[in-house]
């Protein structure tokens, strides 16, 4: 009972700290008068929001096909080139310097050229969503599987472990806390690439909400798009990361603490 009241006590502070910033947000919005177009209160948002509910729900689902299509696909190719580089340090050596030149050029300057190779729909959203979130996948893969213990890799080459054994008992198992830091920089990371997507060109998703509600001076949808974005982030966190924590959890402990079989 004391730790179902610890937990509920720990949930309830953001909570209030998010009720306490809206609250304050209203007052102000009133107590200056600032007009709907400059700065919306929350009730006009919250209005807005309820009005076009019916309309905003196909570009939610736009934007988090893309963005969900694009981070499952980078994620696996991230785990993938991981796995290689940490085994032959001639392809790091290589790729490393690419991954760094990619991962410094803006997104948005490569967005018009995937819009002209696979044109303005779903799939321009899905490879710059990739592109996006490969680079955290890589570099947290590479840095949980080179972190391992030296003591245990010792052991495995006394037992004169094979290389698929190391990977698989050893190296990904350690890997897994750092593959789930690396899903939680790639989310947000793939929702940016498939809203950039959609403001390059496009005929569906937030990314198009926020840009026709620019074009007529909407303030309100802009921050009801802006707002939908964040809980498209925060919904797909929850689902790809915390939820799976506890059974990668067990995985890893149960890879660990089982003998491989030589």
């Amino acid at each position: 009972m004391t730790a179902v009241l610890e937990a509920a006590r720990r949930g309830s502070i953001p909570v209030l700290t998010i009720l306490g910033f809206i609250g304050i947000w209203q007052l102000l919005v009133m107590l200056l008068d600032v007009p709907s177009w400059l700065l919306p209160s929350p009730v006009t948002i919250w209005t807005v929001f309820l009005k076009d509910a019916s309309m905003l729900g196909r570009h939610i689902v736009a934007t988090g096909v893309g963005a969900v299509g694009g981070l499952a696909i980078g994620a696996l190719a991230g785990v993938a080139l991981a796995v290689l580089m940490v085994r032959s340090r001639l392809l790091e050596r290589i790729l490393m310097p690419l991954l760094v030149i990619d991962q410094s050029i803006p997104k948005i300057a490569l967005a018009p050229i995937f819009v002209i190779w696979f044109g303005a729909g779903m799939m321009s959203r899905i490879v710059i969503a990739m592109v996006i979130s490969f680079f955290p996948m890589i570099v947290n893969t590479v840095r949980g599987m080179k972190s391992v213990d030296p003591r245990v890799n010792q052991l495995m080459e006394t037992l004169s472990a094979k290389h698929w054994h190391v990977l698989t008992k050893v190296r990904l198992p350690n890997a897994v806390p750092y593959i789930f830091s690396g899903l939680k920089v790639a989310v947000p990371l793939a929702i940016i690439g498939a809203v950039v997507a959609e403001f390059m060109q496009a005929d569906s998703g937030l990314g198009y909400v926020v840009l026709i509600a620019v074009g007529n001076v909407n303030t309100p949808l802009v921050f009801v798009a802006v707002l939908l974005m964040a809980a498209l982030s925060l919904g797909i966190s929850r689902a790809t990361v915390y939820r799976h924590w506890d059974f990668a959890r067990a995985w890893l402990l149960q890879e660990i603490n089982s003998p491989p079989s030589l």
